[in-house]
């Protein structure tokens, strides 16, 4: 089976590395699949048209913020063409959802901790192309001196503020957009919708069949073997497409989270499933296309 890697985030949302810092690790990494799926930013794609992929196969991917009731939860999307112009608006307008997002929790910053971020900093937080929250401004509160290091700003600052603008999109939408994109739209690390809301995956899964959804990330860094057995489970008995990533940042904001590491304890070494995503991407026409029809064994 060839190496793979299907959630991995770049400069352009919260992680540490450019595209081509990112292929290059890859490439060191033994990693022949690869997808970079930035939160709610599809900029990574129209740069990886510049970045030299020979030898690498390339999925299109993002990762939307959805919610669902009071569920909150990521959609990771594969395959999906940029230049959708649903796509396009859907995150434009998370964009500015998100702006307003960030004005306020840079005003009870001040108000409630002193802590000020210069008008200067604000305007380039606000004109960034790529994606901006709460990493982005623990990452600049940090490079400021102000604080010793980004998880510092989520443990005694952020976890306090009130903030009341959505910054997520429904999820019966996003699902319809990846879909009109021509992608595959994949419910992220299920582990971390159990483990903030207390409920079992399967008690909740009606949400995303409803939503039409077309799969599951049953490998992820957070995941354990126990965790990968029951989200296969879960998988077969839907008929649905699995996945697997590493969710890989970089240094800074997830330290531990390795280039390929694709379970918490290392499952992925003796366990191996095929992983039915890929297959789907490979057949799409625009893969074979970028690729020249080379014939790929998953």
């Amino acid at each position: 089976m060839k190496k793979y890697d299907l959630h991995i985030h770049s400069k352009f949302s919260d992680g540490d590395y450019s595209v081509n810092e990112i292929v290059s690790k890859v490439k060191e990494s033994g990693i022949e699949i690869f997808s970079i799926t930035d939160h709610d930013n599809i900029e990574s794609i129209k740069a990886m048209e510049c970045v030299d992929k020979k030898g690498l196969i390339y999925i299109p991917g993002v990762e939307i913020s959805c919610e669902k009731d009071e569920y909150k939860m990521h959609i990771l999307g594969y395959n999906i063409d940029a230049n959708n112009t649903e796509l396009i608006q859907l995150l434009h307008n998370m964009k500015l959802r998100k702006n307003l997002r960030n004005l306020e929790l840079i005003q009870q910053l001040k108000e409630n901790f002193g802590i000020i971020i210069s008008k200067e900093d604000t305007t380039k937080l606000l004109t960034a192309k790529n994606f901006v929250g709460q990493t982005t401004i623990a990452k600049l509160l940090t490079k400021n001196g102000i604080i010793p290091n980004t998880q510092y700003a989520f443990e005694k600052y952020f976890k306090y503020l009130d903030l009341k603008t959505p910054a997520t999109a429904p999820l019966e939408q996003a699902i319809r957009i990846i879909h009109s994109a021509g992608g595959y739209a994949v419910l992220a690390h299920p582990i971390s919708l159990e483990r903030t809301y207390g409920v079992n995956i399967d008690d909740v899964f009606y949400l995303f069949k409803n939503a039409e959804i077309d799969g599951i990330e049953i490998f992820n860094s957070k995941h354990t073997l126990s965790d990968i057995k029951r989200y296969l489970k879960l998988a077969k008995r839907e008929n649905i497409l699995i996945s697997g990533g590493s969710d890989f940042h970089g240094k800074i904001m997830k330290p531990n989270i390795k280039l390929g590491g694709l379970s918490k304890d290392g499952t992925e070494k003796e366990h191996h499933y095929k992983m039915t995503i890929l297959s789907k991407c490979i057949e799409n026409d625009r893969i074979k296309e970028i690729y020249d029809g080379d014939e790929i064994e998953i």
